[in-house]
């Protein structure tokens, strides 16, 4: 039996077994007090209050008034990143396109976790949705770290493009073949600059030797090593005073990070290497969205939808507020790097992805 037939089966199966249990709540009046056992469990003195907004999409009517939802959404960032505030604004929308069936209360900095463990949650439906990286995911689905790829798009305009296209979304669909869950919004993070204390770099010549933080991901690892470094694994909370004892070189980051971190007090070069335009998603647990009366499931993902959109707006705002703040606090920006030579560098890691895919992504403009 094919593959495309054995997927079709199961979710054919999980979607009727989904309908067989709306009709029994319905059935005996009690009404669905939650998305789905182990998953909506959260109330509404938990984590930050959903804004108010009267519903205006009609969806309440379509499905029913008796379905209620209360979900959790976590992540790691401040409720001041534009990834906490796109958190808010997913969670406002929710609310006013299903008349305030389903709210979404939002769980900032880590307080469910770190990634792994709120990915990890998601994946069995005990946290319901999640804004976080691609290197989670791809632990179980490789392809979807080439979004994590370095210099796969030209700027960040082109990686909201790329973002929002039909190979991004086919792979969302793919993810549910491998893991719990499904990205349902995908939106820019910030590009990673590389920063040094005393070498200014413009090319790989001036990489060698040179001692780089990372985070202990391969993909990471393999970029900044092949770009000439010495790439050195190391967790976050140390980085700050490994700079400060040139036990490190220098590091790599997005400007948000640099700037909420004050690397600018231990670093004087703040370098464009843009080496890895960072994206985020907001991933949804399969047990929820297929706990939920289609028309809430639509609303939900439209939601995410439009929240990216806000987000990519807010993101790009910060990041040119975040590079004239580093510059005004002395940080001396190199913009004359020498990318190609960089992107020829690492132009192998794409070897690790499936080429269809790879062509895909490339072929959009």
């Amino acid at each position: 039996m094919s593959k495309q037939l054995n997927v079709w089966r199961k979710k054919h199966m999980r979607r009727l077994a989904a309908g067989i249990m709306a009709c029994a709540c319905s059935i005996s009046l009690m009404g669905c007090g939650s998305a789905g056992s182990g998953a909506g469990s959260a109330g509404k003195d938990s984590g930050s209050a959903v804004a108010d907004g009267a519903g205006t999409s009609g969806a309440a009517a379509e499905a029913g008034n008796d379905y209620h939802a209360e979900l959790k959404l976590a992540h790691i960032m401040p409720i001041d990143h534009p990834n906490g505030m796109g958190a808010e604004e997913f969670a406002r929308l929710v609310k006013e396109k299903t008349d305030g069936h389903v709210t979404v209360s939002v769980f900032p900095a880590s307080q469910l976790g770190n990634e792994k463990e709120i990915f990890d949650a998601v994946e069995i439906g005990s946290i319901d949705f999640a804004i976080i990286g691609f290197g989670e995911p791809a632990k179980k689905y490789q392809d979807i770290g080439i979004l994590d790829a370095p210099y796969i798009a030209d700027d960040r305009e082109h990686l909201v493009r790329i973002l929002n296209s039909d190979a991004v979304y086919s792979m969302f669909d793919e993810m549910e073949e491998h893991m719990g869950a499904r990205g349902i919004g995908a939106f820019y993070y910030g590009a990673r600059y590389l920063t040094t204390k005393d070498k200014p770099v413009s090319g790989p010549e001036d990489m060698k030797g040179l001692n780089i933080r990372v985070p202990d991901q391969k993909l990471y690892i393999d970029t900044l090593t092949a770009m000439g470094a010495v790439a050195t694994p190391m967790a976050f909370s140390e980085v700050f005073l490994s700079l400060q004892q040139g036990v490190i070189d220098g590091q790599e980051n997005p400007l948000a990070t640099i700037a909420a971190n004050k690397f600018d007090q231990v670093q004087h070069y703040l370098i464009k290497t843009e080496h890895i335009m960072g994206a985020n998603a907001l991933y949804a647990s399969t047990k929820t969205l297929e706990s939920m009366p289609e028309t809430y499931r639509t609303a939900v993902t439209e939601a995410a939808r439009e929240a990216s959109a806000w987000i990519d707006d807010k993101a790009f705002e910060a990041e040119d507020t975040y590079i004239r703040q580093l510059e005004d606090n002395g940080m001396e920006i190199i913009d004359d790097v020498d990318k190609e030579a960089f992107r020829e560098m690492t132009a192998f890691i794409y070897d690790d992805f499936d080429q269809e895919l790879v062509d895909k992504i490339r072929a959009v403009e």
